[in-house]
């Protein structure tokens, strides 16, 4: 599910993004807005089809997921519509709320259980008016999260992940597949989202995670495990929700609008104090980050417990930025001296880690793969038929641009790693310790490639601090027996081994190289069972 949502989302962003201008779904720079070109806002519409394409194929048509996909298609068309025309505020809502009444009415998704009023469920009478808002509400506050490149994709990629834990830890699995199915398609746009932006989600993306997020976090509070606190969902989507909160009750108190717009959003608040961009969106990453932990740790305690918490961290936000603005506090900038250039005896560490790495990575893949015993039919299929892509992709490499070289060399090690770690023949074959000694020796080589690349090949953004949160979440959930033993070690290494492959994929000169034919050969070890 996470591969396919991401693959699409990759292989539909580039010619979207080609047709952006002659559709006017594009962003053009105003006095709001930090970034100062124009920048296509397609990626929504592929975020919403990367998700729509593996929950067809692979979750059963429930009355629940039948609701969201009519959902989903009014976000999208709303959505498109907005993008292209900027709508009235008024035809805005109209679209979410036929949008949320489609997921209530036709899903059945509603907010039954009520904090501080018992296990007894509401009347729908209270329960769909109360859903519908509040469906409503998160989608806009999403919306307006999406201020700076990669902030409101970040939030709800940590969001997402959080839902889906606690679906799994409740057996939901439905909900579980939905949540890889976003997380998926947010990787594949943060791929082109991270600052500086190539492109932008614009409002359909944005709603569209607002409300999948408001739906899902219903849903798991509401069916998939009740024993949860049904406060949970303003935890989940902490930040946004705060946000929206603070902007409107100041507008308010100003006598203007609650949807006036303005530059009063915490990440507006955050660039006016002097921080970086990156810094930034790291900054309120940390933030949902809290949010999201306090979520965990408080999920079966009592209504009064939970909302004490939660008007607590309301409250810190609230005095952390009244205590900036009235003691004039700036993030101060001391100039930072550049790395100096490697002197001509030690410019081997320039080249020769990304060497041993082009080397290093297919060989590691393939020799799990070849020990490995018996291989699942649809697995060698898959992996023929990748073959047959990447063959195609390296031969007319000019004429297949776009086709994302990544996202086939990318599959290619999620095939590999899931046999390395899944199969019994290799997991026998291999001693655990020569493997966590060649991972080890591999991400030692990293180290050095990142350390000593060249300028501008490689560079920390906010959303590495995105994948090192998940990859510590997968620490913590593997100490306390959440995921299995397989699990754990096989995410930590594709996102060591997806590392890997990105920076020796950047300086790649050729297409045809030790590397990209040692993927092929991986491809080959696995599709080549079938004649076996």
């Amino acid at each position: 599910t996470f591969i396919l949502a991401l693959a699409v989302t990759m292989a539909l962003i580039p010619p979207l993004m080609e047709l952006a201008t002659r559709l006017s779904l594009v962003d053009v720079p105003d006095e709001r807005k930090v970034h100062s070109t124009v920048v296509p806002r397609v990626g929504g519409i592929a975020m919403v089809i990367g998700v729509i394409v593996p929950l067809v194929l692979w979750l059963p048509l429930q009355a629940e997921l039948v609701g969201l996909l009519a959902a989903l298609t009014v976000i999208l068309l709303f959505g498109a519509w907005d993008d292209s025309k900027d709508l009235d505020y008024r035809i805005k809502f109209a679209g979410q709320f036929l949008a949320a009444g489609i997921a209530v009415f036709i899903g059945g998704i509603k907010i039954s259980v009520l904090p501080f009023l018992g296990l007894e469920p509401v009347s729908d009478y209270i329960a769909a008016p109360l859903t519908i808002v509040f469906l409503v509400g998160v989608t806009n506050a999403i919306n307006l999260s999406d201020g700076l490149d990669g902030l409101a994709a970040g939030i709800a990629l940590l969001s997402a992940c959080a839902i889906g834990l606690l679906a799994y830890m409740g057996n939901g699995m439905n909900t579980v597949l939905i949540c890889f199915a976003i997380s998926g398609v947010i990787f594949g746009f943060l791929r082109f989202n991270t600052f500086p932006a190539r492109l932008f989600m614009g409002d359909t993306g944005s709603q569209f995670l607002g409300f999948m997020l408001g739906a899902l976090s219903i849903l798991l509070t509401q069916k998939t495990n009740t024993a949860l606190n049904p406060l949970l969902p303003l935890f989940l989507l902490g930040v946004p929700i705060v946000d929206t909160a603070i902007v409107m009750l100041r507008r308010l108190r100003e006598g203007r609008s609650p949807f006036s717009p303005d530059k009063g959003h915490i990440h507006h608040r955050l660039l006016a104090l002097g921080m970086a961009h990156y810094e930034a969106v790291a900054v309120i990453y940390l933030a949902q980050m809290i949010f999201i932990g306090a979520a965990l740790l408080l999920r079966y305690e009592a209504d009064l417990v939970v909302f004490g918490v939660y008007v607590g961290l309301f409250a810190a936000i609230v005095m952390a930025f009244a205590f900036a603005s009235a003691s004039g506090w700036q993030v101060r900038r001391d100039q930072i001296a550049e790395r100096a250039p490697l002197s001509a005896k030690r410019r081997w560490l320039e080249w020769l880690p990304i060497e041993v790495l082009k080397f290093g990575i297919p060989l590691y893949l393939l020799g799990g793969t070849m020990a490995a015993g018996k291989i699942p039919t649809d697995l060698k299929l898959s992996a023929l038929m990748l073959l047959v892509i990447l063959s195609a992709r390296l031969i007319w490499a000019d004429r297949l641009r776009f086709l994302p070289l990544r996202v086939l060399i990318f599959s290619a090690t999620a095939f590999a790693v899931y046999l390395i770690n899944y199969d019994a023949h290799a997991l026998s074959m291999i001693p655990f310790g020569v493997r966590v000694g060649m991972f080890v020796l591999l991400l030692l080589l990293l180290v050095l490639a990142v350390r000593f690349a060249q300028k501008g090949v490689f560079q920390t953004t906010p959303t590495d601090l995105l994948v090192i949160a998940l990859a510590g979440g997968i620490g913590v959930m593997y100490e306390y027996n959440i995921l299995d033993d397989q699990l754990a070690p096989m995410m930590v290494e594709l996102i060591g081994l997806f590392y890997a492959g990105e920076i020796v994929m950047r300086q790649m000169r050729k297409v045809w190289n030790s590397f990209t034919i040692g993927m092929l050969l991986v491809l080959l070890a696995i599709a080549g069972r079938l004649v076996i």
